[in-house]
């Protein structure tokens, strides 16, 4: 199995190009490596940077909803809001139950999924035996429930819209880290390549080392990292 990298995968990106982009350039490394190595590993980097991208579009906010899937948003989160300030009044000071059962101040995640999650807890407390009488004391009534229930019902069943979710954004994280752990591996490869290359006890070596970032690329965290000269210990001036 190969490895993660101990750093974000925005390093391995930028980092890993520029040692792909400086052993597609240099024959003598290519020639180390199985054929299209090299090129098969730029192959995979721009996928790693396209997986990360697409991965942040599944966990990102709402947006690419269709005019009429919108619209039943705007109504479904009015309903969850008139309910929200209705059990602010009905449960003034409790706290933990205004969070849990209405969603107040619940708003860290804003794709589709976790938004209809908040609108079925919301709508399963206003429905409870323990609520209602509270929230009818504040001017709630059956009218305002079943509206509620009409606009969740617009989205269909919850689960449905979570699993595809929640599932594809899992699936991007699986694919992303797959391809990050095989890009890091052939990085650290052509690396392995350039160092036998140019070793590093000839000084004429440093200029082809550094395109191959073979003194900074892992960076602290990484696998291969150098060890750091010790710090001498200060000494105490004679007297």
């Amino acid at each position: 199995m190969k490895t993660l990298p101990h750093f974000p995968q925005a390093v391995l990106v930028h980092d890993g190009g520029l040692i792909i982009g400086a052993g597609l350039a240099d024959p003598a490394v290519t020639a180390r490596l199985p054929v299209g190595y090299i090129t098969g590993a730029k192959t995979l980097v721009d996928k790693v940077a396209s997986d990360k991208t697409g991965q942040k579009g599944k966990k990102g906010a709402l947006g690419g909803l269709t005019v009429a899937q919108t619209q039943a948003v705007k109504i479904l989160q009015h309903w969850m809001n008139e309910a929200r300030e209705t059990a602010k009044l009905a449960f003034p000071g409790q706290t933990v139950k205004l969070h849990e059962a209405f969603a107040v101040g619940n708003h860290d995640k804003f794709d589709l999924a976790s938004f209809l999650e908040r609108a079925d807890t919301i709508l399963a407390s206003v429905q409870s035996p323990d609520n209602l009488p509270a929230l009818q004391g504040r001017g709630w009534t059956n009218t305002e429930t079943q509206a509620f229930i009409t606009a969740r019902a617009a989205f269909g069943p919850a689960e449905l819209f979570r699993k595809q979710s929640i599932s594809g954004a899992l699936d991007a994280t699986a694919l992303t880290h797959t391809d990050a752990a095989e890009l890091y591996d052939e990085v650290l490869t052509i690396q392995r390549a350039a160092n036998l290359q140019y070793p590093a006890l000839d000084p004429a070596n440093a200029g082809a080392r550094e395109k191959f970032l073979l003194n900074t690329f892992p960076p602290a965290g990484g696998h291969q990292g150098t060890t750091p000269t010790p710090t001498p210990a200060p000494t105490t001036p004679s007297k």
